[in-house]
């Protein structure tokens, strides 16, 4: 049986989903991020899991972990909501799911999912502490024909037979391993920001509560997006009930609104306004929405001035990968997307758990490493790259988001 050790930089949800398919199947791996640590800056707040994030959550997480996740997802129909301006309810529209043949068949309706981003990455994190190291910095690799060896801004290195990209859109392996595969700015900037569910429920319609995501938008394309964060059982419960010793931090139920449109109706660059606190970025926000009919400023206003930040939104270019040589990517550092079809951390975390697949063929001696990465690269950046270009065209027409270059 031939041993690997791989190398994962990024500790993100696709790194720590191919972190926890390795480890449950005995394979070496060490993750480096360069983060000081797990909550070293903000980690964004809802994210919804459609079948890929589900099904690799399943697949990769000790029971344990598999039943915490399960126990803090809010399970939601499976429809994204239209809204007027005045935040009533225009259409229910279905959601599509078209996830290939990497899971198994399943009658019943298609299951989606809202969770914390937070929480999903503690789960992902538990019993991977040994491996995961914080503060860590790439900045270039170097090949031979029998390993690689990843170097640190900080002076170190290490040496392993694979070295997995997971570290975002700004990927520096990304910049070695693929550099004709390009990020462009996608038009686009959005305020992010996060209310109580006491203060929110009267202010929404209760599709706002049960359906994936409710979206509003204007003449201006500019938009209001709201989607739900309920806990079915508190992270801490969850975690004393079925993970005892896991350490996870407590959440109260949510509302997250985002508030966004193209760079030039926001008064300032984006540059600027991550400098701002965050009174004066609800501010903005609420602004935006000032002339809609109803209580849309209003419920912007209300939430927590603390949990405002900011993102400009980027976009990959589709492109084709050259032949792997023991490194390759996932997740945003190869097919990063808007986030018009809420998809980004599902395929990243589809990513992770077929890239474990691959490599547990070559250690059960099924496959060379060489043929493994490539067929996984084949399917991750076919599926990936057709779900960035689809994520453009629904961002063009809701959004205004730029198109994709030609």
């Amino acid at each position: 049986m031939p041993e690997l050790k791989v190398l994962v930089v990024g500790a993100g949800l696709g790194g720590l989903t191919l972190a926890q398919s390795l480890r449950g199947n005995g394979i070496d791996v060490a993750v480096f991020e360069r983060d000081a640590g797990p909550w070293d800056r903000p980690q964004g707040y809802r994210l919804h899991l459609d079948a890929d994030a589900i099904n690799a959550a399943r697949e990769v997480l000790p029971a344990p972990l598999y039943a915490v996740f399960e126990a803090t997802a809010q399970y939601t129909e499976p429809f994204t909501t239209i809204l007027g301006t005045d935040l009533s309810v225009l259409e229910r529209v279905p959601t599509r799911d078209d996830h290939g043949q990497a899971w198994p068949a399943h009658d019943g309706p298609a299951i989606h999912a809202n969770v914390d981003r937070a929480t999903l990455r503690q789960i992902l994190l538990a019993g991977l502490e040994d491996a995961v190291h914080f503060g860590k910095t790439v900045q270039r690799y170097e090949n031979t024909a029998d390993r690689v060896t990843a170097y640190f801004t900080d002076g170190s290195t290490a040496r392993g037979d694979v070295l997995v990209g997971a570290d975002g859109i700004r990927s520096a392996v990304r910049r070695h391993r693929a550099p004709r595969c390009e990020t462009v700015d996608a038009g686009i900037t959005a305020i992010y920001g996060r209310l109580p569910m006491a203060v929110a429920e009267p202010l929404v319609p209760v599709e706002t509560l049960t359906d994936v995501f409710t979206i509003a938008s204007d003449e201006r394309k500019v938009f209001l997006g709201l989607g739900s964060v309920r806990f079915p059982t508190s992270p801490a419960q969850a975690a004393q009930r079925f993970a005892p010793g896991m350490r996870i931090a407590d959440q109260d139920d949510y509302v997250v609104s985002i508030v966004g449109g193209r760079h030039e109706f926001f008064p300032a660059t984006s540059a600027a306004m991550r400098a701002l606190p965050g009174e004066q970025l609800r501010e903005i926000a609420a602004g935006l929405l000032r002339d809609w009919p109803g209580r849309a400023a209003e419920f912007v206003g209300s939430a927590d001035a603390g949990s405002f930040f900011l993102v400009e939104m980027y976009t990959s270019v589709p492109a084709t990968l050259d032949a792997p040589a023991r490194v390759t990517l996932l997740g945003d550092a190869i097919h990063s997307m808007t986030p018009t079809l809420g998809r980004g951390a599902n395929v990243a975390m589809r990513d992770g758990a077929l890239l474990g697949r691959a490599l547990k063929e070559v250690v059960d001696g099924c496959l060379p490493l060489a043929e493994a990465l490539a067929g996984y690269e084949r399917e991750m950046t076919a599926y990936g790259f057709s779900v960035v270009r689809q994520a453009a065209r629904i961002g063009q027409q809701r959004m205004a988001q730029n198109a994709l270059p030609e």
